[in-house]
């Protein structure tokens, strides 16, 4: 090689060397493949192990092989307890494993990945989607398709979606509905178990100087132990942690270790599981909403990003005009979102009777949470309330962790 020439960086070599490869590799045949590339000195291996933990498809796989994101993702499996508001809406919000799975490179940089990704219905069409914002949650919009879909299918909000990876790199991607019924308790039972003592032996590894590790490199490191190789895939990643596993979620941070002496109930593996003021917080909607500044995201949200994307600017005419910043309130605000994109036609609560409506909402979700059941007109009320607030009544109480109900998942903004 010429010694004038200008060579690649390590991290480029990296990456290209890793990208190329169906298989994971070794550092000794990293470093022989990066010397077609460029010169190696006797600080190759370091250099090489520095660039992987600047690469986040970069993923441990064991025996000091590395593999990247999507190429190991092709043939696993995930499952994701649908909600009411996803199957009304055709839209399916994505939590930080989720975010991973479709788009693996989102984390390399935390910005928006415009790719389009093909995803299958099984029994139904196929639909080309890409990554949205939905109420501060990303989300893949899949549309009436999937709409119809579920609905042909009689499925529900206690129902699970089990999500297939064809072939990540080329964004290709299956979907097949499992009704509550069919789901084999024993074996996801297992799954769940592997999923909890996997996490627990990565993040007790972790030799990184951090409060915690974040949840996408958790989920990345998973993926990297086949833990959802198994064509029955565990439960809702953060159930199953919270529920079953000795980790605790800090807000803004990640999983930790330190979660000795946190009190809490019994589960059923006999670990604790978190006291109620130790549980993520989550919004209105259920969903966990992380801090995060927006930073390279301007021209994604104003600029010349997503044409679907809801304009910011809609409602500021006299409907808003006519509500003082002290009469309003993100919750009247989300639901004047919602009814502008999915009921323009129809003439919107004013402030206050939305919020009568959301208080009768809440009590009859509180009934039917001490009770355990409502009468046939109060439960026809309910969801007659839900669908006009545009409020999924399965987390007004906050999101109860402790039920066996897979309905409860936490979703981020990631």
């Amino acid at each position: 090689m010429a010694k004038d020439r200008e060579y690649p960086s390590y991290f480029i070599c990296v990456a290209e060397v890793l990208s190329n490869s169906p298989t994971p590799l070794s550092i000794d045949t990293l470093v022989s493949r990066i010397a077609k590339k460029r010169p190696v000195g006797s600080g190759a291996h370091s250099a090489v192990y520095q660039a992987i933990g600047k690469l986040y498809q970069a993923i441990p796989v064991g025996s000091g092989r590395f593999g990247w994101l999507s190429c190991l993702l092709r043939g696993q499996h995930f499952r994701h307890p649908l909600t009411r508001g996803e199957i009304r809406k055709g839209t399916l919000l994505l939590d930080e494993l989720e975010h991973a799975v479709f788009f693996p490179q989102f984390f390399q940089a935390h910005r928006p990945d415009t790719r389009l990704i093909s995803v299958e219905l099984m029994g139904g069409p196929t639909v080309q989607v890409h990554a949205e914002i939905e109420r501060g949650t990303w989300a893949l919009r899949l549309g009436q398709a999937f709409v119809a879909w579920i609905d042909q299918a009689g499925g529900t909000s206690e129902d699970d979606l089990l999500i297939q990876v064809k072939d990540a790199v080329s964004g290709e991607y299956g979907m097949r509905l499992q009704p509550k019924e069919s789901r084999q308790e024993d074996l996801i039972r297992k799954r769940n178990a592997v999923l909890s003592r996997a996490a627990e032996q990565i993040v007790g590894r972790d030799r990184k100087t951090r409060a915690a590790m974040p949840v996408w490199e958790l989920a990345g490191a998973l993926i990297g132990q086949s833990v959802y190789s198994d064509e029955i895939p565990p439960d809702d990643m953060h159930f199953v942690l919270h529920k079953y596993s000795s980790l605790r979620l800090t807000e803004d941070a990640g999983y930790t270790t330190n979660g000795q002496d946190r009190g809490g109930e019994t589960a059923l593996n006999g670990r604790e599981t978190p006291p109620k003021a130790d549980k993520p917080p989550k919004n209105r909607n259920g969903f966990l909403i992380e801090n995060w500044d927006g930073t390279g995201f301007d021209q994604f949200f104003h600029g010349s990003g997503h044409p679907e994307l809801p304009s910011l600017e809609w409602g500021r005419g006299e409907l808003w005009a006519s509500e003082s910043e002290e009469d309003s309130c993100e919750a009247y605000q989300a639901y004047l979102s919602e009814l502008q994109e999915y009921a323009p036609d129809i003439t919107p609560l004013n402030h206050t009777e939305f919020h009568l409506l959301e208080a009768e909402l809440e009590m009859l979700v509180s009934l039917e949470h001490e009770f355990g059941f409502l009468m046939p007109e109060q439960e026809r009320r309910k969801n007659e309330l839900a669908d006009r607030l545009f409020i999924d009544p399965d987390y007004l109480l906050g999101g109860d962790w402790d039920q066996d109900d897979h309905g409860d998942v936490p979703f981020w903004n990631n």
